[in-house]
């Protein structure tokens, strides 16, 4: 059962890095207009976090249902050895999550948003 958690605790980790790397088409949320696309990069402001987080989660959920299922029947993945690998490869996902979200957190220039037409300073 441990073995399951870890598991899914890796995978989402590394589908979250791996869809933020690579710039896959996800569904984003448009806040000013209240709707959702599934593209690689909107036109408009949008926010992927949501969508992104929704994707790993459903591959964190897959993954270790399949391994509970798979420790179920297979006992080797219950040894300490197993657990402790599964758990070191879930350590370094989570190092390196850190390490590329924080730096791409604070070396990217935040850029406003245009003010909108109807806007009316006082």
């Amino acid at each position: 059962m441990f073995a399951a958690f870890l598991v899914a605790r890796g995978v989402f980790g590394l589908v979250f890095l791996v869809s933020a790397l690579t710039g896959s088409a996800l569904p984003w949320y448009l806040p000013l207009a209240h709707t959702w696309v599934f593209t690689e990069k909107p036109a408009t402001f949008g926010m992927d976090w949501f969508g992104r987080t929704a994707i790993a989660l459903a591959a964190s959920v897959l993954a270790g249902g399949t391994t509970w299922l798979v420790a179920s029947r297979a006992a080797w993945l219950g040894r300490r050895e197993v657990i402790l690998a599964i758990a070191h490869a879930g350590a370094m996902i989570l190092v390196v999550d850190f390490l590329y979200f924080g730096w791409t957190l604070t070396h990217v220039p935040a850029t406003p948003l245009p003010l909108p037409e109807w806007y009316c300073p006082r």
